[in-house]
């Protein structure tokens, strides 16, 4: 694992989230590497009041904010970044080749989703340029 420079922890506002980035920022302190956990906002495609998307951008920062002070308890540098998009795509652009990801698997898709077989990890896991560990819930 020398060759792993940075550990990215995509997370959303969850107890899963929570765990994940508890686990990479241990493995962090291990591996004696950096940490950045980011979010993706998809809402603007959804919503076109600019007063809820600021409120649901607050939201991201604070609970982003909760998780950097969660990780740096672990004793590492940590960055935090919300970015604007579709998960999945913002992700995998986000990391390069020699960092690791760590994030939590909540399928919590419903209908066609489920069907379909939709998953961000799986998403992640299939198309990221680095190595993905992904923290089961429980």
């Amino acid at each position: 694992m020398k060759d792993i420079k940075r550990i990215v922890i995509p997370v959303d506002n969850t107890e899963d989230s929570k765990k994940a980035v508890e686990k990479g920022a241990y493995l962090a302190k291990l591996l004696g590497v950096d940490t950045e956990i980011i979010t993706v906002n998809d809402t603007h495609q959804f919503i076109s009041s600019v007063v809820l998307e600021e409120k649901l951008k607050k939201e991201a920062e604070v609970f982003l904010e909760d998780f950097k002070k969660l990780a740096k308890t672990f004793g590492i540098k940590i960055e935090t970044q919300l970015i604007i998009g579709k998960p999945a795509e913002e992700i995998i652009k986000f990391v390069k080749e020699d960092d690791l990801i760590i994030m939590a698997h909540n399928d919590r898709s419903v209908g066609i989703n489920k069907v379909m077989d939709k998953s961000l990890s799986r998403e992640i896991v299939q198309n990221a340029p680095c190595s993905v560990l992904v923290i089961k819930s429980l």
